[in-house]
C-alpha cells in the first residue's frame, strides 16, 4: 500500500485526519507540519544549544532564537559578517553535539509521496526544501463567493454585541456552536468573553498564562530547593505544566543560570478558560456548514505588514534566493482576498475605536460599509442594563442622548442606577488563613497601606492587585542599593559596579548616567564625615510573632553604619528612598507614615549587640528643589544630606557626623553659640527614641491582630483636614468610598461631603 506523509498546520491536523480517515479508512499516513518536516530533512536543536549560545555569547533568548533560526539559510552566495557569524555559531554547536541531523528519516521519504494541504502559500525556501522530493500541493478550490458589505461599528463593544447577536439568531435556528467561528485580532479576546457571557453564548476564548500564578512564583523563587517546593505544590492543577517545563532544563547543574529560558516557557503556557475551537484563521480548514464572523477587519490588523527589519534584509534576501518582505506582503494580500472568498458564510466588520487606540477600516477589500445600528435587544436583560447605565452615564457626564437610551430606560425603569452597597461583607478567617497558606508576611509598605485604609491593604496585599511599575525613580533606587551594597569588595570602583549594573538591567540615557554616577560620588564623599568604621548593606531583617498562623515581619534596611567601642555598638540607620516621603512622626500614633519608626524598630532586632541608636534617617535620591542662591554643586549635595532624627548626646553624635555643630552630612543638624542644638535639629531623647522602638511594636501587633480577624473595612482617614489615604490611592474606582466611610481625625468636620464621591440620582429622560 502506498504511503503518504501530509504536511498539514498542527491547528488543522485533527479534523484533516478525521476528513482522510472518512474518505479512505486504509490510507497509510503520516501527518506532520511543514516546520517539522523542514527540520527533519535539515536539522534540529533543543534548549541546550539555545542555551549554549546564549551563554557563549552573553546574549538574551530572542537574540540566540535570532541566530539559531537563521543558521538554515546559511550560504555562500552572500559574504559578510552576519554570515560568519552564523557559520562559527552552527560550527560550534556541531562540535558540541548540539545540532542533530535524521538521515533515518530522509531515508524513509523514498518511495514516499508528500502533500502538502492548508497553507496559503509557500515560500521560496520551502520550495526549495521541498524539490527533492516527490511532492504535491493541494490547494482548496477556488469558489468565489461574493462578499457584499461589510459592517462598521463605532466601537469595539458595539461591534462584538452586533456579532453575538446574530450567534443568538444562529443558535435558536439550531446552528451548532462547533460549526460558529471566529477570527479576531489580539484587542478582542476579553471584550469578546465579557460580552458573550451576558448572552450566553458557549464560547469563551481567552487565555491566561500561568507566569503570573503564585504557584509559578514560589516556583520561580526557589529554584534551588525544588524539592521541597514541588511536594508543595503538588496538589496544585498546574503541577504537571511546570514540571513538564523544569524537565526541559535537567541538564543545567544549576537551574537559576537557565531562569530566562525557564521564565519564557511559563510565560508562554496558558490555561484556556475554555474551549477554543470556534477560533480560527482565514486559512484554516472551513466548510460550507460554517459561519464565520471577521471581527477587527481594520487597517491596523489586516492584511499583516512585514517589515524589512529581520536578520537579513531584502537586499541580501535576494542574493540568497529568499523572499523579501515585499514579495511576501503580496503573496500574504492575494492569498487572504482568495481565502475570505471562499468562505460561503462570511460576515465582515470592523470598529473605530477602542478605550485607548483609534482603527480604520482595511483596504484589502473595496466593497459598501453598513453601518451597524442596535436594534436588538431580545436576548440577554443582563446585557441590556448594562448598556442602558453607560447610556445614562453618557448623559449625566457629557450631556450625549442615545437614540435607543428612551426604549431601554422605559423597560428598565426599577434600574438602581447610582445606588450601591459598597461595605466590605467580610470573609471567614479560616478561609483567609487557607488562602495565605497559614503564613503572613508584613513589611513597611503593607503596614502603611493597612492603616490608611483597611480595604486598600486587601485589594493591594490580599488580594494582590496592585501594578508595580519600572521607572527611573526605582531604576535609582535599586543602582545605588547594588553598588553601594558592593562597596566593601576587594575589587570595588564605583565605575566597575556601575557599569555591571547597567548592563545587567537596562540602557540608560547619557543624563541619567550623570545624575546616577553623582549620587554615588556624593555618598561616598560623606563617608569622611564619620568615624563609623563598619557597615552592613541591604540587611534583612526578620521579626517572628505567635499568632494564630505564623507571622513574620520583614525588611531590608538599606545601610547600618555602626561603630563598636566599649562594648556598645553605636548605629546609624539609613534607608535610601527616591519619593518625596515625609520624615515627620505626627502620624505614627494612628500606624501611617511609619517608614523611619519602622527602620528603627528593625535595626532594635538585628544581630548587632548592645546597640545604642545615634540615628535614624532617610537619603532622598530624587529631589528636583535647588536652593538657587547657592553654587550650583553645593546645592545638589545638600540634597543627599540625611533627613531624620539624631540622639540629643553630642558626645555620642560626635562619634557619627563629626561636623555636627554646623552639619554637612544631616540636614538642619546645628548648634548655637551656647553650645545648644538650634529649633530646627530634629534630635531626640535616648527615651524617646526607646519610645518609639515601643511603640512601633505595639502598632504591628495591632494590626496584625486586626489582619487575622479579617477585619478589612472601608475606612480612609482624615487628619486635619488631610485625606492622606485616598490622594494617590489606585483602587478608588473599586472601593466607591461614601462619606460614612470615612474616618475624621482631630477634626470637627465643618462640610459634611467634602470627601464624598460625586453622585447623581436617577435621571429625568
Amino acid at each position: 500500500m502506498k504511503e503518504y506523509i501530509l504536511l498539514v498546520p498542527n491547528k488543522t491536523k485533527d479534523k484533516i485526519i478525521q476528513k482522510v480517515r472518512a474518505e479512505n479508512p486504509k490510507a497509510n499516513i503520516k501527518l506532520l507540519s511543514l516546520e517539522e518536516f523542514k527540520r527533519r530533512v535539515t536539522f534540529t536543536y533543543d534548549e541546550k544549544a539555545v542555551f549554549h549560545v546564549m551563554q557563549k555569547y552573553q546574549i538574551k533568548r530572542s537574540t540566540a532564537l535570532t541566530y539559531l533560526e537563521n543558521i538554515y539559510y546559511i550560504s555562500d552566495k552572500l559574504n559578510n559578517p552576519k554570515m560568519d557569524t552564523l557559520k562559527e555559531i552552527k560550527k560550534d554547536l556541531e562540535e558540541n553535539n548540539l545540532i542533530e541531523y535524521n538521515p533515518l528519516f530522509i531515508q524513509s521519504l523514498n518511495n514516499k509521496e508528500i502533500i502538502i494541504y492548508g497553507y496559503p502559500y509557500l515560500t521560496k525556501y520551502q520550495k526549495k526544501v521541498l524539490e527533492i522530493y516527490n511532492y504535491r500541493e493541494i490547494k482548496p478550490k477556488t469558489q468565489n463567493h461574493k462578499i457584499e458589505k461589510i459592517y462598521h461599528a463605532n466601537s469595539i463593544e458595539d461591534e462584538v454585541i452586533f456579532v453575538g447577536n446574530k450567534i443568538c439568531t444562529l443558535l435558536k435556528n439550531n446552528i451548532p456552536i462547533e460549526n460558529i467561528k471566529l477570527i479576531i485580532s489580539s484587542e478582542y479576546p476579553k471584550v469578546v468573553d465579557r460580552i458573550f457571557k451576558f448572552l450566553n453564548i458557549p464560547i469563551t476564548i481567552s487565555s491566561s498564562s500561568i507566569y503570573s500564578s503564585s504557584t509559578v512564583k514560589k516556583v520561580l523563587n526557589n529554584l534551588d530547593n525544588l524539592p521541597v517546593v514541588l511536594k508543595e505544590i503538588e496538589n496544585s492543577p498546574l503541577c504537571d505544566k511546570i514540571i513538564n517545563i523544569l524537565n526541559k532544563y535537567t541538564f543545567l547543574d544549576n537551574l537559576e543560570s537557565g531562569r530566562e529560558l525557564i521564565e519564557n516557557d511559563l510565560k508562554k503556557t496558558t490555561i484556556l478558560k475554555g474551549s477554543n475551537t470556534n477560533v480560527v484563521s482565514p486559512y484554516d480548514y472551513i466548510t460550507d456548514d460554517d459561519y464565520v464572523f471577521f471581527l477587527g477587519f481594520n487597517k491596523e490588523n489586516i492584511p499583516l505588514i512585514k517589515k524589512d527589519d529581520d536578520y537579513f534584509s531584502d537586499k541580501e534576501k535576494k542574493i540568497l534566493g529568499l523572499d523579501t518582505s515585499e514579495e511576501l506582503n503580496i503573496l500574504e494580500k492575494e492569498t487572504l482576498i482568495t481565502s475570505l472568498t471562499n468562505i460561503k458564510n462570511l460576515t465582515l466588520s470592523y470598529k473605530s475605536y477602542t478605550s485607548n487606540m483609534k482603527y480604520t477600516k482595511s483596504d484589502l477589500l473595496d466593497v459598501p460599509i453598513q453601518e451597524i445600528v442596535q436594534t436588538d435587544y431580545s436576548h440577554s436583560n443582563m446585557l441590556n442594563l448594562a448598556l442602558l447605565t453607560e447610556k445614562l452615564d453618557n448623559l449625566i457626564k457629557y450631556n450625549i442622548k442615545d437614540s435607543s437610551l428612551e426604549l431601554l430606560y422605559n423597560n428598565y425603569k426599577d434600574l438602581p442606577y447610582l445606588k450601591f452597597d459598597n461595605k466590605y461583607k467580610g470573609i471567614r478567617k479560616s478561609d483567609l488563613y487557607s488562602y495565605l497558606d497559614n503564613k503572613l508576611t508584613l513589611a513597611y509598605s503593607s503596614l502603611n497601606n493597612y492603616n490608611r485604609c483597611k480595604f486598600r491593604y486587601y485589594l493591594a496585599n490580599i488580594l494582590k492587585l496592585n501594578v508595580i511599575k519600572n521607572d527611573f525613580s526605582k531604576i535609582i533606587g535599586d543602582v545605588c542599593h547594588y553598588v553601594l551594597s558592593n562597596i566593601d569588595n576587594k575589587d570595588f570602583t564605583i565605575e566597575k559596579y556601575f557599569k555591571k549594573y547597567l548592563e545587567s538591567e537596562r540602557d540608560f540615557t547619557s543624563r541619567e548616567k550623570f545624575f546616577l554616577k553623582f549620587v554615588i560620588e556624593t555618598i561616598k564623599k560623606q563617608y569622611s564625615l564619620t568615624t563609623f568604621d563598619k557597615k552592613l548593606y541591604e540587611e534583612k531583617i526578620y521579626v517572628n510573632y505567635d499568632k494564630n498562623i505564623k507571622v513574620t515581619f520583614m525588611g531590608i534596611i538599606d545601610k547600618l553604619l555602626y561603630k563598636e567601642e566599649d562594648n556598645i555598638t553605636y548605629l546609624a540607620v539609613i534607608d535610601y528612598k527616591t519619593g518625596t516621603q515625609d520624615i515627620k512622626l505626627d502620624n505614627i500614633k494612628y500606624g501611617i507614615d511609619m517608614q523611619l519608626p519602622i527602620y528603627l524598630y528593625l535595626s532594635s532586632n538585628s544581630k548587632l549587640k548592645n546597640i545604642e541608636v545615634v540615628g535614624f534617617y532617610l537619603q532622598k535620591l530624587l529631589t528636583t528643589n535647588l536652593d538657587s542662591k547657592k553654587d550650583y554643586e553645593k546645592a545638589k549635595e545638600e540634597t543627599l544630606l540625611l533627613e531624620g532624627y539624631s540622639v540629643d548626646n553630642q558626645s555620642i553624635l560626635s562619634k557619627f557626623d563629626k561636623t555636627f555643630e554646623d552639619s554637612q552630612l544631616i540636614k538642619g543638624l546645628k548648634t548655637t553659640k551656647e553650645g545648644n542644638f538650634n529649633k530646627r535639629s530634629k534630635v531626640l531623647t535616648k527615651e524617646e527614641i526607646h519610645d518609639i522602638i515601643c511603640g512601633t511594636d505595639e502598632i504591628i501587633q495591632k494590626s496584625i491582630d486586626d489582619i487575622l480577624d479579617a477585619d478589612f473595612q472601608i475606612n480612609p482617614k482624615v487628619i486635619n483636614g488631610k485625606n492622606v489615604s485616598c490622594a494617590y490611592c489606585e483602587y478608588k474606582d473599586i472601593c466607591f468610598r461614601k462619606e460614612e466611610d470615612i474616618n475624621y481625625i482631630n477634626e470637627e468636620r465643618k462640610e459634611v461631603g467634602k470627601y464624598a464621591r460625586e453622585g447623581s440620582e436617577m435621571p429625568n429622560i
